[in-house]
């Protein structure tokens, strides 16, 4: 389905989360199908009433919880558009004409390989480092482009740092665009300790990127925003 575009919702113990987030994508004309990967929650209630409530997407549930990249990957099966759009299964806030602005941006201009979805209202992200964008995993790309990521997945790597280094490698032009999406803070969806703990993964996972990888993206990766 050339130049139209796939959704992609992995999600692991998120409640009722992703539930809304649907509810959200459905109003957004550009978004030819929408994919939802359990990726191996402790409960399949979610699974079970996102399948229940919309029969016109695809629901996929994992046996066991193996990280989001997995779950991006075995969405990307079932993607049948030229592009993807990748979303998480936490957020709140979506702007439907923010989104369809950002879909027809990417699916009608050649010259732009991926746009990333800047949350600039959400106080999650700790915006002097730059992690509104650089870790950013909402973002708008070519499906070849996320098939070749996957075909070459540094062992180690967060899907964002790896899909950065692909566009980083193979020159293409990515830019942001602002977006109202909001996340909840770690602690808030799964208690203190825990969410310390994913805190503490994601960054040891940051730090296998290697240091200098690391502050080059930070410091330059993904600059502009899109043109108007």
């Amino acid at each position: 389905m050339k130049n139209s575009c796939d959704c992609i919702i992995p999600f692991y113990n998120e409640g009722s989360r992703p539930i809304h987030v649907v509810e959200s994508l459905l109003k957004v004309k550009s978004i030819s199908q929408i994919i939802v990967v359990d990726d191996g929650s402790d409960e399949n209630k979610t699974y079970l009433s996102l399948k229940r409530k919309f029969p016109q997407i695809i629901a996929v549930r994992l046996v066991n919880n193996t990280g989001k990249p997995n779950a991006v990957k075995e969405g990307l099966q079932y993607v049948r558009s030229s592009y993807v759009l990748l979303l998480d299964g936490d957020v709140s806030n979506i702007k439907i004409n923010e989104l369809d602005n950002a879909v027809s941006k990417i699916t009608k201009n050649s010259d732009i390989d991926m746009i990333i979805l800047r949350r600039s209202k959400d106080d999650t992200s700790l915006s002097w480092i730059r992690q509104d964008i650089v870790t950013n995993g909402q973002r708008l790309l070519r499906k070849q482009d996320l098939v070749s990521i996957f075909v070459n997945y540094p062992s180690g790597f967060q899907l964002e740092w790896a899909t950065n280094t692909f566009m980083i490698k193979h020159n293409k032009k990515v830019f942001w665009m602002p977006f109202s999406i909001l996340n909840l803070w770690r602690h808030q969806k799964y208690g203190f300790r825990a969410g310390c703990k994913t805190y503490w993964e994601a960054t040891i996972a940051n730090l296998r990127v290697g240091l200098p990888s690391l502050i080059w993206q930070t410091l330059f990766f993904c600059r502009n925003e899109a043109p108007k």
